[in-house]
């Protein structure tokens, strides 16, 4: 079929463009580009969860060094009046023993580890959570720049059939697809862009910035696949930098020490004083010992209750670390998952889809091929494309469960 002049220009200047290689500036109130270490670092500086641990720490702190070496001493003075008046002053102090002092500390320095372990847990949860906000908005990003180049093209493929029809190159069914093309891509492009305001709302919140800021994700969309994990290997690194499990396990020392105050608080106090009497130009003096006999209350309750919780909390620790085997099992399946599916389209896939789009644009610009079959290709290479983003997206997340799980970043792990 001869094709004429007039449909030969636009033709060409459609297919000067390479279909993927325009950039587009979606986004007409762009603001500062955001990297993935500042959003971790104002989400971390601004929850308010976060800030409330770290004044339970100072509580504790205070806590821990108030603590004190000795107990006050009393005083204690009588005066009764008369023709025999007298007047007697008493100065004592009591001695805790079985070191008590010491297991009051012990508690209070675990206690303080404890809370620096859920600051830590925390802000791991938050970190993994700011991750999948980071990337999530990120792939968006990517998406709607896609987007818009899928609209501008296909409103050209538009235009040209159009103008074939006004020649009698096409019918005009060819045409009113092309017009199904674009409307489908607008609509696309659409909820792309709702969902873009979404993932940025979801990134704010989390950084604790204004919720109608417009942050714009900045970073390198590709990956380096994870190095040779092992399972067994992640497991051990997981049990041993879990901060929840080594909560758990200090929940142990803190009952061993609850139980040795109970033991301790069993042995009576001794209380040693002096005193001082007046009576009629009289005076005596003497030496006062005081000391409760535990009869009837040993404190057997307390060091029988204790004495139990401490095989409470070795099954609980046994409870957790299986927790988090699963929990490791799990994301590393789904990591392998993830790397397989992307290395299937990191493979040849986009590049034999690109290789027979051009061929078959080359052929549609020599009249040998229908423009069904430019639409049909062009398709199957968006539809890859956009598979390609959910691939990565989930990637990232499936990394970011996997170090959720170990505790740590991956790259700590030997």
């Amino acid at each position: 079929m001869k094709t004429k002049l007039g449909v030969i220009l636009p033709m060409l200047g459609i297919w000067l463009f390479t279909f993927f290689g325009l950039t587009f500036d979606v986004l007409a109130d762009r603001n500062e580009e955001l990297k993935l270490e500042s959003a971790i670092t104002s989400a971390i500086d601004e929850n308010l969860a976060l800030k409330v641990i770290r004044e339970k720490i100072k509580v504790a702190k205070a806590q821990f060094d108030g603590i004190p070496l000795l107990s006050n001493p009393e005083l204690e003075s009588e005066y009764v009046s008369g023709v025999h008046g007298e007047q007697v002053v008493e100065l004592s102090k009591s001695f805790e023993i079985g070191g008590q002092r010491r297991h009051k500390k012990s508690i209070a320095k675990i206690n303080l580890q404890k809370i620096n372990l859920e600051l830590t847990h925390e802000s791991q949860k938050l970190t993994s959570s700011v991750k999948l906000a980071f990337y999530q908005l990120l792939i968006v990003q990517e998406k709607l720049k896609l987007a818009e180049e899928i609209v501008k093209h296909n409103q050209q493929m538009l235009n040209m059939a159009r103008l074939q029809y006004e020649t009698g190159d096409i019918s005009l069914t060819q045409v009113a697809l092309a017009n199904i093309q674009l409307q489908t891509a607008i609509r696309e492009k659409t909820t792309l862009e709702s969902n873009l305001l979404l993932a940025q709302l979801r990134l704010n919140r989390l950084m604790g910035t204004p919720l109608d800021a417009k942050p714009i994700a900045s970073g390198n969309i590709a990956v380096e696949l994870s190095k040779n994990l092992k399972l067994e290997t992640l497991k051990l690194h997981a049990l041993e930098n879990r901060a929840d499990l080594l909560s758990h396990r200090l929940n142990v020392q803190l009952t061993e020490s609850a139980h040795r105050l109970a033991k301790g608080a069993n042995i009576p106090d001794l209380r040693i004083g002096g005193s001082a009497e007046r009576s009629v130009g009289q005076y005596g003096y003497g030496v006062k010992l005081s000391l409760q006999i535990p009869i009837f209350d040993r404190n057997r309750a307390e060091i029988d209750a204790t004495k139990a919780q401490i095989q409470v909390d070795v099954t609980d620790i046994t409870h957790v670390e299986k927790l988090i085997s699963s929990e490791v099992i799990a994301a590393y399946i789904t990591l392998n998952a993830a790397e397989k599916t992307l290395k299937f389209y990191e493979g040849d896939l986009l590049k034999l889809l690109n290789e027979n789009l051009t061929l078959t644009r080359a052929a549609y610009e020599l009249g040998e091929a229908q423009l069904l079959e430019v639409l049909l290709l062009q398709n199957e290479f968006i539809k890859a494309r956009f598979s390609y983003l959910d691939a990565l997206e989930s990637y990232h997340k499936a990394v970011t469960e996997l170090e959720t799980a170990i505790g740590t970043s991956i790259e700590l792990v030997p």
